[in-house]
């Protein structure tokens, strides 16, 4: 009978390297990043409940409250896409071009949303 033989090709190992350092993680990198998936996800249930009663409580400071619920909620989402990107979907083992293919689309279309959000709701007079 032939035995199966498992070649270890980096994807399920315990060590990871970020910014040029070897991270070594028990339990599996991938766990680890669930984990923080997980925990991130939590957080924005909390903060979006959190921020939706305090709303509720002073009107006079919601449209405040409303800017900073959507700027945590954005940046956790940003935090989460990285991780699954750069993890589960490998992208950390990609040559750099790619990562500037990636990036190009998002940096632009972050540009005209803030061009967009400075644009006054009643639009410009001349």
């Amino acid at each position: 009978m032939a035995q199966a033989t498992h070649q270890d090709d980096g994807h399920h190992s315990n060590t990871v390297t970020l910014l040029g350092r070897q991270i070594t993680v028990e339990g599996g990198v991938y766990t680890v990043v669930f984990a923080a998936l997980a925990i991130l996800t939590v957080i924005e249930v909390v903060s979006a409940e959190g921020l939706k009663s305090a709303i509720h409580d002073a009107p006079d400071a919601a449209a405040t409250l409303q800017a900073l619920k959507a700027a945590i909620l954005i940046i956790i989402a940003v935090i989460k896409s990285t991780l699954v990107i750069w993890f589960y979907m490998h992208l950390r083992d990609e040559k750099p071009l790619l990562a500037v293919v990636l990036l190009l689309p998002l940096l632009i279309a972050g540009l005209s949303i803030l061009y967009l959000l400075a644009i006054p709701p009643g639009g410009y007079s001349l």
